[in-house]
């Protein structure tokens, strides 16, 4: 009988993410993407848009496959991937749509870029990023100050639409995107003392990585964006989590801005977008 996609539950993904503790830091892409969908479903158990999958075989269980479907986006993790089954898994995927497929580990983008072909997938792109990585201690140690005249905070939702405007990177859906990740996961932002005008921010992204870096054109080559990245790696480290971002390697500022905090390379991750088979990329708004 030929193996199936079933849904999994929280149960067996916290074992999942027991799994990928095994040579660390190799599966810390794959184990922090899945804390944070644990954590997505212990705060909002019926959180809506949100499927993940294994395949109907026990030897899947075993590598702990799994593949998340977030609204338009996909995440997919697996040890030894020994069977293809991260290729069996993703050609039962549906791809009508269209589909972000984010923070892809590079171990597994030979199958994915098999299954776009042979599915004749058209892409919007297909971009690598290098894999930068911080121990939680390290992380933990850093010391923060805010510049004269600013103070650090924790975004609040009613900046998501500033964040989303500013955003290079923004698309339809990503408003109730950048709410969600602000109310669910941790972010950071530089306000003006006098005016708690929002003047640069960080936020994790739900694969586990640091995202969204930005700074208002009208305050930016101040440093400001080393100061929030610093903040909110000082807080997740705080929280005993290593901290981890993707940068293309074309972007020499962003670079040598994480090697100067002591980030290291450890691997590199793709990110991989398909056209939808029919119309349009669209989203319902507020989902």
């Amino acid at each position: 009988m030929s193996r199936q996609l079933e849904t999994i539950g929280l149960d067996i993904l916290q074992g999942f993410q027991a799994l990928y503790t095994q040579d660390w830091p190799k599966y810390c892409a794959e184990f922090y993407c899945l804390d944070n969908f644990i954590g997505f479903l212990k705060q909002d158990p019926k959180i809506k848009n949100v499927k993940i999958y294994t395949l109907s075989e026990q030897r899947a269980k075993d590598e702990a496959l799994f593949v998340i479907v977030d609204r338009y986006q996909l995440f997919v993790g697996c040890l030894s991937n020994s069977e293809a089954l991260v290729k069996e898994a993703l050609t039962l995927i549906d791809w009508s749509s269209g589909l972000k497929c984010s923070s892809i580990p590079a171990r597994h983008i030979a199958d994915l870029e098999i299954v776009v072909k042979e599915k004749q997938l058209k892409l919007q792109f297909n971009d690598v990023t290098n894999l930068y990585y911080m121990t939680r201690q390290e992380a933990s140690e850093l010391k923060v100050e805010a510049p004269a005249g600013y103070f650090l905070d924790t975004l609040k939702e009613v900046d998501a639409d500033l964040v989303n405007e500013e955003w290079p990177n923004r698309h339809v859906g990503s408003l109730y995107f950048i709410q969600r990740q602000i109310r669910m996961c941790p972010s950071v932002g530089l306000y003006t003392t006098d005016a708690k005008e929002l003047v640069a921010w960080c936020i994790r992204l739900q694969g586990g990585y640091l995202g969204a870096l930005q700074v208002r054109s009208s305050h930016k080559r101040r440093g400001f964006g080393s100061v929030v990245t610093r903040e909110i790696t000082r807080r997740i480290g705080s929280l005993g989590q290593d901290v981890m971002a993707l940068v293309n390697p074309q972007n020499k500022a962003s670079c040598a801005m994480f090697d100067k905090l002591g980030f290291k390379v450890i691997d590199q991750c793709y990110w991989l977008r398909t056209e939808p088979l029919t119309g349009d990329v669209t989203w319902p708004d507020g989902e």
